[in-house]
């Protein structure tokens, strides 16, 4: 991903100064990556002060905030990244302003947001998962189940994630065929998703053990295990 709004001419000073946010934006996405919330911190520091045009750097210090609990410094970093969002792309800091309530308790307010983040980019199925992900911690499980359903059916995004989602807001309304055809479809997908294997697994036991007649459960309990 390029980040700036450099133009670039060849020997130029401009070309360095590319190279060097480059260099920066890399090791500010690998400590994110890496969940390093104080080091991303310092680095996005680093790059902001220098190039305060950087979006990207913005988001990703308005996360990084967020993971440490810094509520209105990171609403003010991710505010600054909207500002700086090309319209394509609004969604993603939008649904970081989701983020932010979420980790604060405000699940309503997060709802909110992540639907601003769906309208900006309808057919992005990121934003239906984490709204459907507040639903589900929320309680509002058949809400939850709607809006998972519509981001399986997104053009763009994880749609293995949809459906790992979907499948376990399904476990929880005890609709446990349903859900394991769901977390099969995740791993159909991605063979390598551990959690949608972990769950698939969870699912299938639970099933085995009530299909188990009543009788044979009451003299062999160890079936049902």
């Amino acid at each position: 991903m390029r980040v700036g709004r450099v133009e670039v001419v060849p020997g130029s000073e401009p070309m360095k100064t590319e190279t060097w946010i480059n260099g920066r934006w890399s090791r500010v996405r690998a400590s994110h990556r890496a969940d390093l919330p104080a080091l991303t911190v310092a680095r996005a520091e680093e790059l902001i002060e220098r190039h305060p045009e950087c979006g990207p750097a913005w988001r990703l210090l308005g996360s990084a905030l967020v993971a440490m609990a810094r509520y209105p410094e990171a609403a003010a970093a991710i505010h600054r990244a909207m500002a700086l969002c090309p319209s394509d792309m609004l969604w993603i800091p939008l649904a970081e302003m989701g983020h932010l309530h979420k980790a604060s308790g405000g699940y309503e307010t997060a709802a909110c947001w992540y639907r601003r983040a769906i309208d900006a980019a309808p057919d992005q199925a990121g934003a239906r998962i984490y709204l459907g992900g507040v639903l589900a911690l929320g309680g509002k499980l058949k809400e939850a189940e709607a809006v998972l359903r519509a981001a399986t059916r997104c053009a763009r995004g994880c749609r293995d994630e949809a459906y790992l989602n979907l499948g376990l807001v399904l476990r929880s309304l005890d609709r446990l065929d349903e859900a394991a055809e769901c977390l099969a479809t995740a791993l159909e997908m991605d063979p390598s998703y551990k959690p949608a294997r972990h769950a698939l697994r969870d699912v299938r036991q639970a099933l085995r053990g009530r299909r188990v007649p009543i009788t044979r459960r009451a003299r062999h309990p160890e079936a049902a295990a």
